[in-house]
Order: structure tokens, then sequence, then C-alpha cells
């Protein structure tokens, strides 16, 4: 272990819930070094409901966010920072290229002669990478060169950088929350058993059920969600749980009453420990906008995923957590964009429902754990160091 006790500063835009047990365990991997430096999502945004007023177990400090035409440019004065807590040892900074300040947090830092390390996606679910014609994409990637050190989501964000980026500086720490209390609550409600944790729920004890979980916004699909509930529900007496809040709601639930679909349940936005028995209950997730984390949530639960290959909703790619759903093994990705398409893979999938959740369950065990997302970052860090 090094003596050096200097601080180690993660800056972020905003702290989601998620992070805080991520962060928690980098900090004790640092004997209590890290100091986190965030601030707050723009006032109206829907992002808001990701952070939460949780006590966490590391030194955090609130930076002043500045946002510019909604959400899309974003600035973060951070010297303030330096001048209370000193110069680092390493920073690890979120990787976005919304935020203006970070070319020059790395710049000033470096000057420190602390280590750099850039966290997160390093591309676009609106574009290919491509940074030879794209300005943002040349944007980051010049940024990444510069860094000592990237963290990516997944070995395919990796793979994106390595033509450019020297071996030595990449990292991985596949993209998850902290889903140790999830296996938990699955397990306490196997013991239970489906058919009892469903009549508690509501829920109808015979046909499948089906979960939506996320913000209900067009980028996440939801008019083929009901587009392809309405082809469903015309073969087999079926539920459909959607779990999320978001503009869209008044419209989806306008469309359900509209056109009389049945077996459709809005439960709102949920905690993690609400949401469990419903996802217990549920068969898939079904998902045609893209994807994301919901992936890993599913996946705890032994649900497979199934969504369109490339996603509806003006989104052309999903984020980088699509990588876990290993189409035809721990769900499916459909071809097309049709509702009828996705109806077909819903059908695929609860044929075969059995098999498809054991896989799903099986790799969020082994590849989606806590200790081996930070395994990842406490790398990255110690080798900037």
């Amino acid at each position: 272990m090094s003596s050096d006790r200097r601080p180690i500063y993660y800056f972020a835009r905003m702290i989601p819930w998620y992070r805080i047990p991520v962060l928690e365990e980098l900090n004790e991997r640092f004997d209590g070094r890290l100091v986190v430096c965030a601030g707050d999502p723009p006032g109206a945004s829907s992002l808001r409901n990701l952070v939460r007023g949780d006590a966490p177990g590391y030194k955090q400090v609130f930076l002043r966010n500045h946002w510019f035409f909604g959400e899309r440019i974003h600035a973060q004065p951070f010297r303030g920072v330096f001048a209370q807590h000193g110069a680092p040892a390493a920073i690890l900074a979120e990787e976005s290229p919304r935020s203006v300040t970070l070319p020059f947090l790395l710049r000033y830092t470096r000057s420190l002669g602390a280590g750099r390390v850039l966290w997160g996606h390093f591309s676009s679910n609106r574009r290919a990478f491509d940074p030879r014609r794209h300005f943002l994409d040349k944007y980051r990637l010049a940024l990444a060169k510069d860094a000592e050190g990237c963290t990516c989501y997944t070995e395919g964000i990796a793979n994106l950088l390595r033509p450019f980026v020297p071996e030595r500086n990449l990292f991985v720490a596949r993209n998850t929350m902290d889903l140790g209390p999830m296996f938990a609550q699955r397990k306490e409600l196997a013991a239970e058993g489906k058919a009892v944790v469903r009549g508690r729920l509501a829920i109808p004890p015979d046909g499948p059920v089906l979960v939506y979980i996320g913000r209900l916004i067009r980028e996440k699909g939801t008019d083929m969600l009901l587009e392809t509930w309405a082809r469903l529900t015309k073969e087999t007496s079926a539920s459909l749980l959607i779990i999320g809040d978001g503009p869209e709601r008044a419209a989806m639930e306008a469309a359900v009453s509209a056109r009389s679909l049945q077996g459709v349940r809005f439960l709102g936005s949920l905690l993690r420990e609400e949401a469990s028995p419903y996802l217990y209950a549920s068969d898939m997730m079904l998902m045609p906008g893209y994807l994301g984390l919901a992936v890993n949530h599913a996946f705890a639960f032994g649900l497979p995923v199934v969504s369109f290959r490339h996603p509806v909703g003006g989104v052309q790619f999903h984020s980088p957590e699509v990588e876990y759903v290993r189409s035809g093994k721990t769900g499916l990705l459909c071809s097309g964009n049709s509702p009828e398409a996705l109806a077909e893979g819903v059908r695929e999938v609860l044929a075969d429902r059995e098999r498809y959740s054991t896989n799903a369950l099986a790799y969020a065990q082994e590849h989606l754990t806590l200790d081996r997302m930070v395994d990842g970052l406490e790398a990255a860090i110690r080798h900037v160091i």
C-alpha cells in the first residue's frame, strides 16, 4: 500500500443514487481519501429523480452547476476544491462532452503533477463513434488521449478507444449498481414463491407478466411499448407493469384508456426495495427504446430483456449496457423496428423463459457485481498515481 495520503478527487455533474455504493467501496479501498465533488441536476430535469439525499460514507464537496440550453451545456467551477482539500494524488473525472470546464480541470490537475482518469461512455448513443468525421467524437478522443487513464463502461467501449489510446491506459469497469441487495431480496422472495408474491401484489397468477422500468420519455420507446402490447394481448391474458414516471405518462395512460388495452398497470417511480417484488413476479423485461442500467436491474431478478437491436424513439444506439444482453442467451435483440417484430421476440423468450432466466441471473452474478466494477476503477487510479 502506498504511503501517499493525498486526496483522490472524483468530479461529476451529479451523483445518482446508484453511484453511492460504488464510491463508498472505492473510498474504502483508498483508506478514506476519496473526495466526491458534484452538484445538482437542472431544476426541471427528470434526472432529479436519480439524485437522493442519502448520507454517503465519503467526503463530499458541493459544486455549483451552471446549465445552458437545458441540459446540453454544463460548467462547474472547481478551483475551490483544491484550495480546500489540497493537491490530489489523482483525479477521477466524469467523461462528458457537455462539460465545458472538463478540459480546464484536466489541464489544471496536470499542472499539480496529479494523475488523471476519465470514466464514462466515450461515445454517443445518437450516432456511431467516428472521431475522424464528427467534432464531438474528435474532442472526446483528444481528452482521452491526454489523460493517463481511461476507465470504460464495457469492453466494447474500450475496443472503440484501442486504435487511438495506449493499451496500458485502458481499463474496464463494467457499469453496474450494487446488485448485492437485489440478489438477497430475490432469495427472500423466492422463499415465498412467485404465486404468493403475485397474489399479494394483485397480479393474476396465470399468464405472462412483462415489466418496463425506466423514465417515461419518447427516447425509451413508450409509443412502441404500447403498440407491441396491443398485439400481445390479442393472443393471451397477460400483465404489463410499468415502473417509472416522466413526461409521457399522461399520454400513455390516455392511450391505454382510449384503446381499452387490458392488463396495464402504471406503478410510478418506486424505490429499489419497492420495485423488487414486481420484478420477481415478472417473466421478462420489455424495453423498446434504448437500454441502460435497467438491464442490470432485470438480470438481478433473473429477467431476460427483450429490445430492438437498434432502439426506437429517436436514439440510434443503446447505452453500453446493451452488451450484457447476449441475444439468444440472456435476452433477445430483435431486428427491424416494428411492433410485430418485438412481439415475436417476446413470444420466443416466453416459450423458453426458464433457460433465459437462468442465464440472465448467472451473468449478473458473475460479471455485474460491485466488486468487479470497483476493481477496474481502482486499477486505473493506481496506474496513474
